[in-house]
């Protein structure tokens, strides 16, 4: 959808003043909050000495139009790579790259576009919906007796309650959608399979898989915008073009979340086993799960 436009605040990742995606939002609010929260993985040190580890290290890339395949290619990542790039994933990495609503809706009209984009922007706000209550569910995990910590998550998701908001009425003004398509009756198979994940997720699991599940929608969406970019076939000129394509290419957002994910190495390194040695771990069975969910989400866009 369209940028969205919110008060930067002070933090370990500053939060853009414009993004595309209120799923960015949610992201850097999470990573801010996980960052300064003493029982959750890295120190706000070690995240801000990884943050300069990476930026001594990148070189710009020469080639127009691959900045962020470049970019992070050049700067070295441990989590995401190791995750995105494993042959055991390749299956699914590559129907998200190639998903046919992406592909669909960059090389045509808005005439042809906009419905595509409106069933599949549907579906999105209610995966911010769903976020929310994610969140709101993660509160039972806190320590009992510690206030400030609680007092912090609840003005979390107070603000996470505030991005989903600004993404449905940007869907009334940006993508021509109507209210009503935003009423809970209008859920469809993927966005109600995203929503139980999201909850048992919260249930059962940490912290940090919310960081994990994320993947996709950061990284991926970069990389997806990146390519859909240089596809000669994509048009210019259209609303998607300007609110997804464009925008998404930014690297900064997955540069952040990666910069996050490795500084916690510690936390993830027993998990994140791919499959090479007969053993998946349970990051990579979460990442594949996200995955899943992203491609069917994609999918659901052409359901009538």
């Amino acid at each position: 959808m369209a940028l969205f436009s919110f008060s930067p605040m002070a933090s370990v990742f500053p939060i853009p003043v414009h993004v595309p995606s209120a799923r960015i939002q949610l992201a850097f609010v999470n990573m801010n909050t996980d960052a300064i929260h003493p029982a959750r993985g890295a120190s706000v040190e070690d995240i801000q000495n990884q943050l300069r580890k990476r930026t001594a290290s990148y070189t710009p890339a020469s080639t127009p139009h691959s900045t962020f395949y470049n970019e992070l290619t050049t700067l070295s990542s441990t989590f995401v790579e190791s995750l995105w790039d494993a042959s055991s994933n390749e299956d699914l990495v590559s129907q998200f790259l190639n998903n046919s609503f992406c592909t669909t809706c960059a090389r045509s009209s808005d005439q042809d576009c906009l419905p595509l984009y409106q069933r599949y922007s549907v579906q999105d706000y209610f995966y911010l919906e769903d976020y929310v209550k994610y969140k709101a569910h993660r509160l039972l995990t806190l320590p009992v007796g510690n206030l400030p910590a609680l007092q912090d998550e609840a003005a979390s998701i107070l603000s996470d309650a505030e991005y989903a908001i600004s993404a449905g009425q940007s869907y009334v003004t940006d993508l021509h959608g109507s209210a009503a398509d935003l009423a809970e009756g209008n859920r469809n198979i993927a966005g109600l399979a995203y929503g139980n994940v999201l909850q048992n997720a919260a249930s059962q699991e940490d912290w940090f898989n919310l960081h994990v599940l994320i993947i996709p929608c950061i990284y991926g969406w970069t990389l997806l915008a990146e390519k859909l970019l240089n596809d000669p076939l994509t048009r210019n000129d259209t609303i998607f073009y300007k609110t997804w394509i464009q925008p998404n290419t930014d690297p900064s957002y997955a540069n952040n979340l990666t910069t996050f994910l490795d500084a916690n190495d510690a936390v993830w390194e027993n998990g994140i086993d791919t499959g090479g040695g007969g053993i998946v771990g349970e990051w990579n069975t979460l990442f594949r799960t996200a995955l899943k969910l992203e491609i069917a989400l994609f999918a659901s866009a052409f359901d009538t």
